[in-house]
């Protein structure tokens, strides 16, 4: 949300700069992630003065160019060369001296240097609407008016404003603060507890309304209530209405905080909700039917048409703003593309009103609707402010659209919000913050927090609460009021702390996150961290395993994880969409899911690979990412998380998640998933290319840690021999399927498998490879004979010829 400075001084005394009201926002509570300068034309016209042209002739070398010379005040005299066509002696104009930088309409700014143009030195530029940013205009020099003073700078001749505009990261539990005089409250506050023993120096000033008087005739528009979803309703018709462009001071202050102006109706609304944080709606009361507004739910599977040309299908739970045909608006979050104010309007309705939050929240969810309006309305807005936001803007239209108030203002408040009573304990304020405040200090802070004491009595206070702050209802909620207000900074350190610090995650497993967290950096990965809310929509699970958020913030975070890809596949696309195509990366997190309506999570380790291993070298080619590559860290991180060698094997699935998809496993436990992110999956993320992951689950890592003995052997006594086969099999047949199978038949002495030499060619036949494989032996109980070796090496080609088709190379 984006607070002007200036706007915050027409409601409060400021005496600190924009840095030093940041940091007391900050401090309360609104945090201030940023200031950004604001100038009603960009540059501010610095370096540009009024000058006079004092005399202007052709240039010799040129026929559409002029040479003048101009009074830049002081007795300063520039030569300049002009291209206008409009250029005349008399003149009074804008000059860019040398050095000046001028920001352009349209283009890049560039600086003004002197120079020389076809042989005539030209000290400066005389400058076009355009070129300067005042406006459109090319077809010549700006001429002003005649009583403009030579050597006034250009800023000061058209009143250039400037302003320093507060970003505020408004938390969801301050609707309160969603506006300046919200803002305006708690900085005044915050001013005044500076120097809380003095008298206060900042009091907050609402805009006085008192001016407006309404005649008491019958409304011209009627107003009906049908639905309890409406609060309060606050209406006026005001006639004699001319719609056109904002004043200058209108334009910038909408402007300044990121707004567009459109037109005097529309920004008045808008001035208003920036302003005092209650939205506001004009309806063209021409095309009011009957002159009936009726606010009720919408009929289910009724089509309306939003203001931006959107056809929308009711379900029936939405409230509506109807007139005597249909609905004309839906209420607190948008309007209707035919009842909206247009420069042929003459008359308006102007709806001040206080919705439910829970009905505008659910309507703007359902129809994926974020607007100005129901952001407030769905935290909860004043309902006690509608009548004084309408007078308000009433008054601004009267001033600046000619309107007349045509009959009394309507205001339809059937059970009137009250203030409501919460009990605080002095005591339990020194107890929970450890800070020591007297009676009269709490009074005065929660006095300016506009909580009025009602009574004391030992310590104990009965306060009122105004509605429009919604998440103070409870005697916590007073206490962090008062501390925020106070100062946290304020709160006394101790010279000792004691605290327990619990955890989840077993001493084992973060063991085993420390380690192999070293291992990957080492290796030249980066751990990166993602949310574990998501969107659904990307993935191909079953909806009903989804551990789905009751309460979304938005249609993207619908969901806890299922899965560690997705997430990682959105980093994958960040760092494309800014030139890093290599990727080496890593995250722990959990993945969520359910069950038979039981919700579990799991805790994972992700690896992602995209891209070259090796940078471009002139010396070296580089290398791709592999399946082997990845094979071979996902067997090195299991090896440093301390599971037994042998414990795991290898083998090749198809479960149509991956591509050339790869399990590690403990017998029946799946420990990791390792393959290639199909082409349809990267569709979803608008990636391509080849993108390698690997999913170990920590949870089943540890188990199998825990249950498995460990294995200590002494060094072996007996020697080791190797013998090599050389085999033809088919294509389809994996190197994996053989290593698995060599272990099945012979499973005392056959201590490694090694793959040494792969073939492929027209000489053994296009569906066909040749193997070299080395197979290495060793009994820990005596040396090994020639015709033991031969007995096993036999039952090795037996089983490869009979369960794999291989065809051994002998002699």
């Amino acid at each position: 949300m984006n607070i002007s400075y200036n706007w915050l001084k027409n409601y409060i005394t400021i005496d600190q700069s924009p840095e030093e009201v940041a940091k007391l926002l900050t401090g309360c509570g609104l945090e201030v992630e940023g200031i950004e300068p604001f100038e009603t034309v960009k540059g501010g016209l610095k370096g540009l003065v009024i000058g006079e042209v004092l005399t202007a002739s052709k240039h010799p070398n040129a026929d559409k160019l002029s040479i003048t010379t101009v009074n830049l005040g002081s007795g300063v005299v520039a030569n300049i060369v002009c291209g206008a066509p409009n250029i005349a002696a008399g003149q009074k104009v804008v000059v860019a001296v040398p050095g000046t930088l001028i920001y352009p309409a349209k283009g890049d700014p560039f600086e003004i240097k002197k120079s020389k143009i076809r042989g005539e030195v030209s000290d400066g530029m005389i400058c076009a609407e355009d070129e300067i940013g005042l406006g459109e205009s090319h077809a010549g020099v700006i001429v002003l008016d005649a009583s403009a003073i030579p050597g006034t700078p250009a800023a000061e001749y058209f009143k250039i404003e400037t302003d320093s505009i507060l970003s505020i990261g408004l938390t969801p539990n301050r609707p309160d603060a969603a506006s300046h005089i919200g803002v305006a409250r708690d900085l005044s506050a915050v001013i005044n507890t500076l120097h809380i023993d003095k008298e206060p120096t900042s009091k907050v000033t609402w805009p006085d309304t008192s001016a407006f008087v309404a005649p008491n005739q019958t409304p011209v528009v009627s107003v009906s209530v049908e639905s309890e979803a409406c609060i309060r309703y606050s209406g006026i018709h005001i006639e004699n209405v001319k719609v056109q462009p904002s004043p200058a001071w209108l334009q910038n202050a909408i402007s300044s905080i990121g707004l567009k102006p459109i037109n005097n109706i529309v920004d008045i609304t808008n001035f208003v909700l920036f302003e005092m944080g209650q939205p506001l709606h004009a309806f063209d009361a021409s095309k009011i039917s009957d002159k009936k507004v009726i606010v009720k739910n919408a009929i289910a599977n009724t089509v309306f048409v939003t203001l931006d040309g959107v056809e929308r299908k009711m379900v029936g739970s939405e409230l509506m703003i109807n007139d005597a045909k249909g609905g004309m608006c839906i209420a607190g979050v948008f309007g209707g593309i035919n009842s909206g104010v247009n420069e042929t309007t003459t008359e308006i309705f102007l709806e001040s009103a206080c919705f439910d939050s829970v009905s505008v929240r659910k309507t703007s969810k359902l129809h994926g609707l974020k607007t100005d309006a129901s952001f407030r309305f769905e935290r909860g807005t004043d309902p006690n402010i509608t009548v004084t936001a309408l007078k308000r803007a009433a008054l601004l239209i009267e001033d600046l659209a000619g309107g007349k108030f045509s009959s009394a203002l309507v205001d339809i408040y059937p059970h009137p919000v009250k203030d409501w009573n919460v009990e605080l304990s002095v005591s339990n304020f020194k107890r929970l913050t450890g800070v020591e405040l007297d009676v009269k200090t709490i009074t005065r802070i929660l006095s300016w927090l506009d909580i009025q004491v009602v009574s004391e009595n030992n310590g104990t206070m009965q306060l009122l609460v105004p509605p429009y702050r919604v998440d103070v209802i409870r005697e916590a909620d007073v206490i962090e009021e008062l501390l925020r207000i106070y100062g946290y900074d304020k709160i006394p350190l101790p010279t000792k702390l004691n605290t327990s610090l619990p955890t989840t995650a077993s001493p084992l497993l973060e063991k085993i996150r420390n380690k192999v967290g070293d291992y990957l950096v080492s290796n030249s990965f980066m751990e990166v961290m993602s949310n574990s809310l998501t969107r659904s929509g990307v993935y191909d699970e079953v909806e009903t395993t989804f551990a789905r958020i009751k309460n979304p913030l938005s249609q993207d975070l619908d969901i806890l994880r299922p899965s560690m890809l997705q997430p990682l596949l959105d980093i994958a696309i960040y760092n494309r969409n800014r030139k890093r195509n290599d990727l080496r990366i890593f995250e722990y997190g959990k993945t969520y899911g359910k069950d038979n309506e039981k919700y579990f999570e799991t805790n994972r380790l992700a690896l992602l690979l995209t891209g070259f291993r090796t940078p471009a070298h002139w010396n070296t080619k580089q290398e791709e990412y592999s399946i082997y590559y990845l094979k071979s860290m996902v067997a090195n991180v299991m090896q440093c998380s301390g599971l037994p060698s042998g414990k795991a094997k290898w083998a090749t699935v198809d479960n149509g998640t991956l591509e050339m998809e790869m399990v590690y496993a403990a017998g029946k436990k799946e420990l990791a998933h390792i393959g290639k992110v199909p082409k349809k999956t990267l569709k979803k993320f608008d990636l391509d290319g080849t993108i390698w992951f690997a999913d170990i689950n920590l949870d089943r890592v540890e188990k199998t840690i825990t249950t498995t003995p460990p294995l200590i052997n002494e060094p072996p006594k007996f020697p080791e021999v190797k013998r090599d086969l050389s085999m033809l099999l088919d294509k389809s047949i994996q190197y994996q399927s053989l290593e698995n199978l060599a272990y099945e038949t012979e499973r005392k002495i056959l201590r490694e498998v090694n793959l040494f030499d792969v073939f492929e060619g027209e000489k053994i036949g296009r569906d066909k490879k040749s193997y070299a494989v080395s197979f290495f032996l060793r009994d820990d109980e005596k040396t090994l004979t020639e015709k033991e070796i031969d007995k096993v090496m036999q039952r090795l080609m037996d089983s490869f010829e009979s369960k794999l088709g291989a065809v051994i190379r002998k002699g």
